[in-house]
C-alpha cells in the first residue's frame, strides 16, 4: 500500500515487559506502543499477548517476562520512533522490530476467511 507516495510495509514488533507489572500496568503499557503506532499513521494489523514466559536468559535479574507480538503497517521511521519509546519505556526489558514481508499474505487470507 501507498500513502503519498511511500511504500507502507508490514513490521512485527516483539518486546518483553517487566513481569512485576501489575494487569493493568501491562495494558497501559501495550496501549501506549499500539497508539504510538496508529500516531505515527500506521495501523495496527494483529496484537498478540503471549502472556509471562521463561526468559533464555536474566535481564535486569529477572527470570520471566511478559510478552507481546504486535503486527502493523507503516512506513520507514515508524520503526526508530518505536526504538526511542521502547528505549525510554523502564518497564520493557528487550524489544525487537523487523520487516515481515511474508506476513502480508497471510493477514490478507485471514481476513478473506473471517468475512465469509
Amino acid at each position: 500500500m501507498r500513502i503519498g507516495g511511500e511504500q507502507l510495509r508490514v513490521y512485527e514488533t516483539i518486546f518483553i515487559l517487566d513481569p512485576t507489572l501489575d494487569e493493568q500496568s501491562m495494558e497501559k503499557e501495550i496501549k501506549k506502543v499500539e497508539d504510538l503506532i496508529t500516531n505515527q499513521k500506521g495501523s495496527i494489523i494483529k496484537t498478540e499477548k503471549w502472556g509471562t514466559r521463561r526468559l533464555s536468559y536474566p535481564i535486569n535479574k529477572k527470570m520471566q517476562g511478559f510478552y507481546t507480538l504486535i503486527y502493523f503497517e507503516g512506513d520507514g521511521n515508524l520503526p526508530s520512533e518505536l526504538e526511542k519509546a521502547y528505549k525510554l519505556n523502564e518497564s520493557c526489558i528487550r524489544y525487537l522490530t523487523v520487516v515481515s514481508e511474508e506476513k502480508t499474505e497471510r493477514f490478507k487470507e485471514e481476513e478473506k476467511t473471517e468475512s465469509l
